[in-house]
């Protein structure tokens, strides 16, 4: 054995995939016109593909690199956190992908993930392991809606180092996923956090009405979103430590829920 050898080691593994993102390409062709006969270098040129690479090239710069490694590929994004010296991380990495997640929901485009735990080959140009193949499993074959899904391994981590995340996850059909909206206890502005969802979230039910798998998939995030919006306001803000919620901000988010037909 060499010291150039990679190692085994542990990390908390997240696999994440623009949602809808298929579609997506033929847009972004369309839009550079390529099959125009007059060529032109203009021609060569999508302004949504650039959008969408600077859309993504945003969201990566809150990806924390003291311990965390990503990989990017097409629209996916995989991470792997390194919690061998800071255990707290494992709980920190809820809010990373939360905050991803909120990024790209702001750019008009929403996230579908799995998170898992375990050995991996994690080096600066490879991540090779079961962590990420179950990440990715998690993501394509139970996640189905814009949520993110943690395993049962990664759940057990949290329960081990007794993680703080009653409020962070939800379960579902015995799933247990990410509440992308918990993250409002740490906005700056509580009233545009709710406000671009509201916004973000209506424009894909508009987009895709006539499009029942894809409509679905954002009927169910607004139903999500409605209820997170009505424990928010009932219980004046609870989640939120150290802060009283004033009444007349409860009162304006309380007209934010998202109509449904």
């Amino acid at each position: 054995m060499t010291d150039s050898q990679i190692k085994y080691q542990r990390r908390i593994v997240c696999f994440l995939d623009v949602l809808g993102f298929g579609a997506l390409l033929k847009e972004f062709e369309e839009d550079a016109d390529l099959n125009n006969e007059v060529f032109s270098s203009e021609n060569l040129i999508s302004e949504k593909a650039n959008d969408f690479i600077n859309a993504f090239k945003s969201v990566v710069q809150l990806i924390p690199e003291n311990y965390c490694r990503y990989y990017l590929f097409s629209d996916n994004i995989c991470i792997a956190a390194d919690m061998e010296e800071d255990k707290t991380i494992a709980n920190e990495i809820l809010f990373v992908v939360s905050n991803l997640f909120q990024k790209m929901a702001s750019l008009g485009y929403f996230l579908r993930g799995g998170i898992d735990y375990g050995w991996m080959l994690d080096e600066e140009d490879i991540a090779v392991g079961l962590p990420l193949a179950n990440a990715y499993l998690l993501e394509s074959k139970s996640a189905i809606y814009p949520r993110v899904v943690i395993s049962d391994t990664f759940r057990a981590l949290l329960e081990d180092i007794n993680a703080d995340f009653d409020f962070q996850l939800k379960s579902d059909q015995e799933l247990t996923y990410i509440d992308p909206f918990y993250n409002v206890i740490r906005a700056e502005d509580r009233r545009d956090f709710f406000e671009t969802y509201k916004t973000k979230i209506s424009e894909k039910l508009e987009i895709h009405k006539d499009k029942p798998p894809i409509e679905q998939k954002f009927i169910w995030l607004a139903l999500s979103y409605n209820n997170f919006l009505d424990q928010f306001v009932e219980n004046s803000g609870i989640l939120i430590e150290n802060e009283e919620v004033a009444d007349d901000e409860i009162e304006y988010l309380r007209n934010l829920k998202i109509e449904l037909p």
